[in-house]
């Protein structure tokens, strides 16, 4: 054999063995991948969210947790510092909600029952304003569309001056303008910090009778005894306090109440007056506006504004529910 049939045989085996590597590697030489999250990385690049595996352990039906969970005191107090954490993290608040004050949150130590109350709330009132932006969104809609029948819902609704005496089948430009004038300045959002605020004063964090047995966070008067209870040592008192289906509701109560009794129309000349130069408000500024709210009169505004200022609360003001 010459040099050169030599060299072939040599060469032939490594050609071979090449063109297997060639063939099988794409299947066979597989090297093993990082495995990137989306959600990581939308986390920490521009769209903070909540990590849905985390939320797994809590069931919930049609967005409310189960009732055997919010009566579990150890699923309670996970549950409290998952929301916590969210907003320490910048995170998105979940939209599952508890419908009542757990029964037992009296017998939590103190540190423990503010944050499972201040967690329990959040999510409820940052749905609650987001329900009302919801509504001023619809509002502009109606006006935009010439759509009288809303126009009236929401004239009813928010206590437009005058309501009943509108014909609102024969408005002119001029009076529908005063009419959505008005309603821009009652539809509107209220500081997360002060929601927070007065439903620990008006509740004693979750702890009151009328919270525990008719979901009343806020102390909101009815003069219809069927709904609401009876303060205890004044069962013939000619009002009661209002009691509500679920926590939702009562913020919700609460919400419209300041957005459309005559005791807080200062409150909403301040907030349309800011709102107009674009400045954000906050649950201290507005607290200005509650002295009447209580008896107590202005006494009541500095109590808000020290539960504020002690609890923090200022720092639920940016807080946002997650989008799906």
């Amino acid at each position: 054999m010459n040099l050169r049939n030599h060299h072939h045989v040599l060469f032939l085996p490594i050609i071979i063995l090449f063109f297997l590597i060639g063939f099988l590697g794409p299947n066979f030489w597989i090297v093993p991948q990082p495995i990137f999250s989306f959600k990581v990385i939308q986390n920490n690049i521009s769209n903070p969210t909540v990590s849905i595996k985390r939320l797994n352990q809590f069931r919930s039906d049609y967005k409310y947790l189960s009732s055997d969970q919010f009566e579990d005191k150890k699923v309670v107090f996970q549950w409290s510092e998952l929301i916590l954490n969210n907003v320490k993290n910048n995170l998105y608040i979940p939209r599952m909600y508890f419908p009542f004050i757990p029964k037992n949150i009296g017998q939590y130590e103190i540190d423990k029952k503010k944050s499972i109350f201040i967690a329990i709330l959040l999510p409820i009132a940052l749905r609650g304003n987001e329900i009302v932006l919801e509504e001023r969104n619809l509002m502009k809609i109606a006006f935009s569309t010439n759509n009288i029948y809303q126009i009236e819902h929401f004239s009813k609704k928010y206590r437009v001056k005058n309501f009943k005496k509108i014909n609102f089948s024969s408005l002119n430009r001029i009076q529908l303008n005063i009419i959505k004038k008005e309603l821009l300045k009652k539809i509107n959002t209220i500081p997360t910090s002060m929601i927070l605020a007065q439903s620990i004063i008006e509740s004693g964090w979750g702890t009151s009778r009328f919270a525990q047995e008719g979901n009343a966070l806020f102390g909101q008067w009815t003069w219809k005894n069927e709904d609401g209870i009876k303060p205890k040592g004044n069962l013939d008192a000619n009002f009661s306090v209002k009691n509500f289906k679920s926590l939702l509701d009562s913020v919700n109560s609460y919400i419209l109440n300041l957005n459309t009794h005559p005791a807080y129309e200062e409150l909403r000349n301040f907030r349309i007056s800011q709102y107009n130069m674009g400045k954000n408000i906050t649950g201290n500024e507005m607290a200005s506006f509650l002295n009447r709210y209580a008896e107590i009169g202005y006494t009541y505004v500095v109590k808000v504004k020290q539960m504020i200022k002690k609890n923090k609360l200022n720092k639920f003001e940016h807080s946002k529910l997650i989008v799906y």
